[in-house]
């Protein structure tokens, strides 16, 4: 999470100076907003366990799974929602 905060605080510098932004960029700037104002304030005072639900929370407010660099298994068991295991041949669901 320090390494994509570090990635909005250069996306913000960038965009203060009026470089065109990725769509990345804008994720990482999203990304630094959210981290600030939930974990580097300092009124900020949560346990451990909900610091780090709140961690994959904000992650999955601002990233796709695949944009994280992380391992995969960390991703399939903490990132929020329904990642299906690597090979699982996941089929999208039919509406009818």
């Amino acid at each position: 999470m320090i390494r994509l905060y570090s990635g909005g605080k250069e996306a913000q510098q960038k965009q203060a100076m009026a470089f065109d932004l990725s769509a990345y960029d804008d994720k990482l700037i999203k990304f630094a907003e959210k981290f600030t104002a939930r974990f580097m304030r300092l009124d900020v005072s949560i346990p451990l366990e909900q610091a780090l639900d709140l961690g994959w929370q904000t992650l999955a407010e601002c990233f796709e799974p695949q944009e994280l660099l992380m391992k995969r298994a960390l991703i399939e068991k903490y990132y929020p929602g329904n990642i299906p295991p690597a090979g699982a041949g996941a089929q999208p669901e039919r509406r009818s």
